[in-house]
């Protein structure tokens, strides 16, 4: 059930759908109610809420506040016993499966850093966890993917352990917890920047402190320049950002945090 109405949520906390969503109210306003008023007043919340959005500065602050909210460890990977790798990589699995081709999506950044430390650490566990995070999956899940890619890339079938069956963020933990108990020593985390607090303490919500291994930043170090506008990188970001600052926000008021 959460499945479903994280799925909802996010649709309507997705900023193309909310300036969408308002176009189309103010065309149902010209066209059928014929109120003067608010036509203008549609039109002045959807400038408004374009101005906004497209304000890169802003939503980069932000974004980068929820990057750079847990460091990256400085844990030694050759000192690793395993890392896990959250699912989120790939694009459709129907495609993949019929192309018999892997399609990696932005998010990649996870899967090549385990195969970098896989390459400093040949005996470091990879453990993938993710089946799909689609209504209605078609083709090879994520775990299908994540073992043909590996597999693909050079690692050992030994080196790897694949849990598919988790859709979501808790789920990656619920069904991944128990299996990095059974193995003693330390284990590394690795996903995108902006997803690592919400991912980092749910696992020490569950009893496991983790190495947290973070990739895929969206956002640099550099001084920002108060004065842009970039429409399309400001949807990016307050789509990640309204999507961590509900899911963060959900998972404390469920004690998943």
């Amino acid at each position: 059930m959460e499945f479903y109405l994280s799925k909802i949520l996010n649709f309507f906390i997705n900023p193309l759908y909310i300036l969408s969503l308002v176009i189309l109210i103010q065309l149902f306003t010209i066209f059928f109610l014929q109120s003067k008023k608010l036509v203008i007043f549609f039109s002045k919340l959807f400038l408004i809420l374009f101005l906004f959005f497209g304000y890169s500065p802003l939503s980069n602050f932000l974004l980068s506040k929820i990057e750079d909210y847990i460091q990256p460890s400085k844990y030694p990977v050759q000192q690793l016993t395993g890392v896990i790798v959250l699912g989120g990589s790939f694009n459709s699995g129907l495609e993949s499966k019929e192309r018999n081709e892997v399609s990696l999506n932005s998010s990649a950044e996870r899967l090549t850093k385990a195969l970098e430390i896989y390459k400093k650490n040949p005996k470091v566990l990879i453990l993938f966890s993710g089946y799909s995070n689609k209504l209605k999956p078609t083709g090879w899940n994520e775990s299908d993917m994540a073992k043909k890619f590996f597999l693909d890339q050079g690692v050992r079938f030994e080196n790897l352990i694949f849990e598919n069956q988790s859709r979501n963020t808790f789920e990656n933990i619920k069904y991944s917890k128990d299996i990095i108990a059974n193995y003693k020593g330390t284990w590394g985390l690795i996903t995108s920047a902006n997803h690592m607090p919400r991912s980092y303490y749910t696992f020490k919500r569950q009893g496991l402190i983790l190495e947290p291994i973070i990739v895929d930043y969206k956002t640099g170090t550099s001084p920002a320049f108060w004065i842009n506008f970039d429409i399309e990188k400001g949807l990016v970001n307050w789509k990640l950002i309204l999507h961590e600052i509900v899911g963060i926000s959900y998972y404390k008021i469920t004690s998943k945090i």
